[in-house]
């Protein structure tokens, strides 16, 4: 299910999947409608006042004008998406290229362009006049129909206009970055700690139980581990399988992926079904990978501090959203690591901790910006405030993170009145010892 439901995602976020769909809707439209007319369905006459009343050349022309007049503006909106695409890439990350590809908005109007495109094609092949040898046939319906779609498709054009000048700014991007984040932790961690003490659970397995590594037989990166199936195999053969690796992290042949024991039950069924539950791919994707969210606003901070670039500000609304993603992971409890059944161990998950995302959010941030007088005063004040907001057993991470902060500040600014200046903003985690 995993494996279908991360294939599902790459088909329903491709630029093709939903413009196929309405092309395929715009050709069965077409032939629906044509047959249906040429089998005396509509009663024309009445109709008369409503649908199309030229006759077989007026038809041709309105149809030819409509598909030649779609097919160009097909062109400049694909045109237009690509130089979106590379504006993106080059000016913020390549990694959010996923999100102009999977942007429905994009997808819809594509598909309503070769949508219109094919229904118009077909309605036009089905046209016969005298000299054809034929009875003479004009689907005054289905015209009528094309010069309605030609006007939402009009519409359309003018709602990809607003929307591709939108869909290129910096908070605009960010902010649907950041929502997909948070809604991903809400759907991964959905139990809420509020301010308690969060402890991890102990280890459930026998302390020197011998075990076998399961390693990868190819490369990439960890898209998706199918935990469901691992559980199912080890309750089928009464084994315990444990994951090694991150979701997300980049795996190498040999690489172990998981242990497994008792050794005496794990064969090479047992090992290919292992293998077979770690899905890699050529990049990291978001479905099961939190951590994917926090590297995407990461990079278009770091892209901003970038000499060629030089907006802090893009960089302080990227701290920002960090923030936000971190204080909803935070507050919630990740689900237990061990999957059980009447207390017996079949499968140990390895989930995302606050502590590496925290350093995934602000490490190379603090790297390329502690020079940055604005940007190290930025990132103080807002550990600081996470410090008063998560649980009391996390704030440990942040005023690490904060010393190091400043530490950095103080050994890499310029001038005295800088670092004096981030010294002062440091000074608020005092009232947040460790706990």
């Amino acid at each position: 299910m995993a494996r279908l439901r991360l294939l599902w995602t790459r088909v329903r976020d491709s630029l093709w999947f939903l413009p196929g769909v309405l092309t395929l809707t715009g050709a069965v439209l077409a032939i629906t409608v044509t047959q249906a007319e040429a089998g005396g369905v509509f009663d024309v006459e009445m109709l008369r006042s409503w649908v199309f009343g030229g006759g077989v050349d007026g038809a041709r022309g309105v149809l030819g004008t409509i598909a030649g007049g779609l097919i160009t503006v097909t062109g400049v909106v694909f045109s237009v998406t690509i130089v979106a695409l590379q504006l993106a890439s080059s000016q913020f990350t390549p990694r959010v290229l996923r999100n102009f590809t999977a942007d429905r908005g994009n997808q819809l109007v594509l598909g309503v362009f070769i949508g219109t495109f094919t229904y118009t094609l077909l309605v036009l092949r089905t046209i016969r006049s005298a000299s054809d040898g034929e009875n003479p046939f004009v689907p005054r319906v289905g015209v009528t129909l094309a010069v309605v779609f030609v006007l939402v498709a009009i519409g359309f054009l003018i709602f990809y206009i607003n929307h591709s000048a939108r869909s290129i700014q910096v908070a605009a991007i960010l902010d649907r970055v950041a929502h997909r984040t948070l809604r991903d932790v809400r759907r991964l961690f959905p139990e809420q700690v509020g301010h308690a003490d969060v402890s991890r659970p102990p280890d459930p397995r026998p302390a020197e139980r011998p075990s076998v590594t399961v390693t990868a037989d190819g490369a990439g990166y960890l898209q998706a581990v199918d935990g469901r199936r691992l559980f199912e195999l080890g309750r089928g053969r009464r084994l315990v399988i444990a994951m090694e690796p991150h979701v997300g992290d980049f795996i190498l042949p040999g690489q172990p992926l998981a242990t497994v024991s008792p050794p005496d039950e794990v064969d090479d069924a047992v090992r290919a079904a292992v293998r077979g539950t770690f899905l890699l791919g050529p990049e990291r994707t978001p479905e099961q990978d939190v951590e994917f969210g926090i590297v995407e606003i990461s990079d278009i901070a770091l892209k901003a501090l970038s000499p060629g670039i030089n907006d802090p500000t893009t960089a302080f609304r990227c701290i920002d959203r960090l923030a936000e993603v971190l204080l909803e992971l935070g507050r919630r409890d990740p689900p237990s690591p061990w999957r059980t059944e009447r207390g017996e161990v079949h499968y140990l998950a390895r989930h995302p901790t606050f502590e590496r995302a925290v350093g995934l959010a602000f490490d190379q941030v603090r790297h390329f910006g502690a020079s940055n007088p604005g940007i190290a005063r930025k990132l103080l004040d807002v550990l600081a405030r996470l410090a008063e907001l998560v649980p009391a057993s996390r704030r440990p991470v942040l005023l690490a993170q904060a010393r190091v902060v400043a530490a950095d500040a103080d050994a890499r600014m310029a001038t005295a009145a800088d670092r004096a200046a981030v010294a002062e903003t440091a000074r608020r985690l005092a009232p947040h010892p460790d706990p």
